[in-house]
């Protein structure tokens, strides 16, 4: 099963371009998980901010996602200084967080995740509080 296409904001593929080169993977999962989603920015549908539709899962979205092991519930996607899964803030570098950015509310990814290929289903996408202008290379 294929993959949705990714749609991403300009600034959005850049800096995650960026964050990905710049980034300095743990293990051999998130390097591959990030390669993964390096190439998916080369074919991603890429729009201009104001053309971005609400749904679509950004660097500041808060998502509900199912996956095989359960539901995980208010996940807010943050710049990787940012991380922490004790407040739910889940680093757009980690294995989890490259395998949401840019997919639609309601898309189910196959992502290779540590226990092997997972089906992950965007519940819901809320972007009602993000500010795209504020992140920084």
């Amino acid at each position: 099963m294929d993959n949705p296409k990714l749609i991403i904001s300009e600034k959005e593929r850049d800096l995650m371009r960026s964050w990905i080169i710049g980034h300095n993977a743990p293990d051999i999962q998130v390097r591959n998980s990030l390669d993964h989603l390096y190439k998916e920015l080369d074919s991603a549908d890429v729009r201009k901010e104001e053309d971005m539709p609400a749904d679509v899962v950004r660097v500041c979205s808060i998502v509900d996602v199912g996956m095989p092991a359960g539901r995980k519930n208010d996940l807010q996607l943050v710049m990787h200084a940012d991380a922490d899964l004790k407040q739910n803030k889940l680093s757009v570098l980690s294995v989890l967080g490259s395998a949401l950015i840019g997919y639609r509310q309601g898309a189910s990814i196959v992502w290779k995740l540590p226990q092997g290929d997972q089906t992950i289903t965007l519940e819901r996408v809320d972007n009602s509080r993000c500010d795209i202008s504020a992140l920084k290379a």
